[in-house]
Parts: structure tokens; sequence; C-alpha cells
């Protein structure tokens, strides 16, 4: 067979023939190919999700279809970030809702007299409500 010549090292051991056929070679380049479009399409949702949860957005696949309406290039993570922050003063819906705690959304809403009253009546939660439904606002419901 070949003899490898040890006193020269720059002899080269012969490659066996090339043994995948053209036709595999085309499967594996086309494998290859869809690969490396899903590759792609995997970096492009995880920017997607990752400027959408830093910019509170809701449905990152609406920013997707808006971004790309707009012809604004998704695999630029500032771009991307900069058309959130202006969508989210166009269609707040899509986005979460920036609540500051100490607003009285939460309090309820009492008149001085009813208050006045529950004070009173602080252990008696019979008389609270009592006191509560005597002091409630006239709706007009007939």
């Amino acid at each position: 067979m070949n003899e490898i010549d040890n006193e020269n090292p720059s002899t080269e051991i012969p490659l066996p023939a090339e043994t995948v056929e053209p036709e595999c070679e085309e499967n594996l380049e086309n494998r290859y190919a869809q690969l490396q479009k899903k590759y792609e399409l995997l970096q492009r949702q995880n920017l997607l999700e990752k400027v959408s949860g830093e910019t509170g957005c809701t449905d990152p696949e609406y920013l997707e279809f808006c971004a790309l309406r707009r012809q604004i290039n998704v695999d630029d993570p500032d771009a991307l970030r900069k058309f959130a922050r202006e969508l989210a003063a166009v269609s707040p819906g899509c986005f979460t809702a920036r609540i500051t705690p100490g607003s009285n959304a939460g309090s309820p809403q009492t008149s001085p007299a009813a208050s006045a009253a529950a004070e009173e009546f602080s252990g008696d939660r019979i008389s609270m409500i009592a006191m509560s439904v005597s002091n409630a606002p006239d709706v007009g419901c007939r």
C-alpha cells in the first residue's frame, strides 16, 4: 500500500476519494440552508422577546408586525427599542400599565358622615353595615 517516509516529514498521506455523491451534497446544502434560516428566526424571536420584556410590550408578534410594516430593522435592538417606545404612546393597549405606588386609585371614597359613624361603631360589624347603608348616596333607582 502507501508507505510513509519517516525520514521525509513533508510526505503527505493520500486522502480517500470523495465519497459524497452530488445529490447527497445538494441535500446537505439544502438542509444547512434550512437550519440557518431557522437559527436566524430564533435569534429574531429572542431579540423580540427581550425588547418586549424591556419595554413592557405584551405581544412580541404585534411589535414585529408593526415594525416590519414601518420598515424598521427588527434585527437592530436599539431601533426596535426606540420604535417600541413610540408604539407604546400610540397603542398603549399592547403594553403593560405603569402603575406607581401611592396613587389613590384603590382607596374607597367615603363621606365624612360615614367615616365618623364608622369610627363610632368600630367593633360592631352589624352596626357598621347598617350605618353604611343608611349613609349610602341616593342613586335614584326605581
